[in-house]
């Protein structure tokens, strides 16, 4: 029985942490060490792969045990029961592939193990760029990834031809201050909606926003409306944490109107997108 879809939430140096275990195992050499493009082949050749990566021998540290230990619960229950997986600190393209890899890797064991396929599909991945150099990045990541055509097949075959991308305003905030994260932060919604358009993928952005100012909070319709164009097209993620959830959800007249705000804001912002900052600009002189 399913009552709400639940995210998984990973830093990308654990999974490298993991990878590494791996590589060394198998006397491969350290896969944090090599370059970009290194681990790109190797991950692109494994995912292409029919076999399992990891030996079902191996002996890991624990909390490369707890990383194997989750995706193997999450191949177990599958789509069905879970939603995205969410990689804080992405920076790199290798970042996602190595999910993508774990993943496929703990679902052909699940299924080995367990004499059936595994319920529902793979879970669609999701990385979160955060800082302020990885958010000037966030385009050109989504670009390569797209480029490479085993993910790109996978997004269209197994995702409906949808990629969904996370921004985070908290750490982003304090890692350049409230007025250059905002703008960082729009420019790399622009990026990533034009890197996904290039390669005629649907986008979906998840904003990662706090409560508090500091940390992204404020008015959701004005937040909606403020957006880049072309970055809503008729689908939006948020969160809401803390103490917000109560005060925005805890009645059912306060949580039917909040979902109205977001609703009515989302299809303004689909149907009549705000001008681009330099247009409007123009406009006012």
């Amino acid at each position: 029985m399913v009552l709400m879809k639940l995210d998984l939430r990973q830093e990308s140096g654990r999974h490298a942490d993991t990878l590494d275990a791996i590589t060394t195992y198998l006397d491969m050499g350290t896969y944090s060490e090599w370059d970009e493009e290194k681990k790109l082949d190797f991950l692109t050749r494994e995912l292409k792969g029919k076999r399992p990566l990891v030996p079902v021998s191996i002996e890991v540290p624990a909390d490369v045990k707890e990383v194997l230990d989750t995706f193997q619960i999450a191949a177990e229950l599958g789509s069905d029961s879970l939603g995205a997986y969410v990689i804080s600190m992405a920076s790199s393209a290798s970042d996602v592939l190595a999910v993508e890899l774990l993943q496929k890797d703990a679902r052909l064991a699940a299924t080995g193990e367990l004499g059936r396929a595994c319920p529902g599909g793979t879970l669609r991945v999701v990385p979160l760029f955060e800082t302020v150099k990885d958010l000037r990045e966030a385009g050109s990541v989504i670009r390569k990834l797209l480029s490479i055509d085993w993910y790109h097949e996978h997004v269209i075959k197994n995702h409906n031809g949808h990629q969904e991308v996370m921004v985070g305003y908290s750490d982003s905030g304090k890692d350049a201050g409230r007025f250059t994260a905002a703008w960082e932060l729009y420019k790399a919604q622009e990026d990533v909606a034009a890197a996904c358009n290039d390669y005629g993928i649907k986008v979906t952005l998840f904003h990662g926003r706090g409560g508090s100012i500091g940390r992204g909070g404020g008015p959701t319709y004005l937040a909606i409306q403020s957006q880049p164009p072309g970055s809503v097209m008729g689908t939006l993620r948020s969160t809401e944490q803390g103490e917000m959830v109560e005060a925005k959800f805890g009645l059912p007249q306060i949580a039917v109107r909040q979902l109205e705000i977001y609703t009515t804001a989302v299809l303004l912002a689909t149907l009549r997108p705000p001008l681009p900052p330099s247009c409007g600009w123009i406009h006012r002189i």
